[in-house]
C-alpha cells in the first residue's frame, strides 16, 4: 500500500530533473554565472510543474547562499563544481559525461533540499515556491 506522500518523491525528481542549466558570461563580473530553467513542461502534471518552477527557485537559493531553509555548504561546492564544468564546455558542444555526472548529483541534492523546504506541507509550500518564480 502506498503512504500518502510516495509520490512527492517522484514529483520532485521529475521537476528537478525539468532544469536546464546554462552558463552565461556576465560582463559587470567577468565570470560565468549559471543559472537554473525548467525546460518546456507543457503537458505535464501541475504538480510537476510546481516542482520544476520550484526547483528553479530553490537553485537561485543555493547560487546566492540563503533561502527559506539553510543551504548546506556541500549542496553550494557541488553547484560550483557543476558551473565550472559546464562554463569549461566549448560553446554549443555536447554536455560531457562529466558535466553531467555533475549534474545529476546536483539534482540529487536539489531535490533534498527542496524536500526540507516543503515536507511540512508538500502541496501548499511547493505552489508558494513556484509563484516566486518570475516567468
Amino acid at each position: 500500500m502506498n503512504e500518502p506522500d510516495d509520490q512527492w518523491s517522484v514529483t520532485l525528481q521529475r521537476g528537478v530533473a525539468s532544469l536546464d542549466f546554462q552558463v552565461t558570461r556576465d560582463p559587470a563580473i567577468g565570470s560565468p554565472v549559471m543559472t537554473g530553467r525548467p525546460a518546456d513542461m507543457r503537458g505535464a502534471r501541475a504538480m510537476v510543474q510546481a516542482a520544476a518552477l520550484a526547483a528553479a527557485e530553490a537553485d537561485r537559493w543555493v547560487a546566492v547562499g540563503s533561502g527559506d531553509i539553510p543551504i548546506p555548504r556541500d549542496l553550494v561546492l557541488t553547484r560550483r563544481d557543476l558551473a565550472k564544468a559546464k562554463a569549461a564546455e566549448p560553446a554549443g558542444s555536447v554536455t560531457s559525461p562529466f558535466t553531467a555526472g555533475y549534474a545529476a548529483v546536483y539534482r540529487l541534492e536539489l531535490v533534498r533540499l527542496l524536500w526540507a523546504a516543503i515536507s511540512d506541507a508538500p502541496a501548499r509550500r511547493l505552489e508558494e515556491l513556484a509563484r516566486r518564480v518570475p516567468s
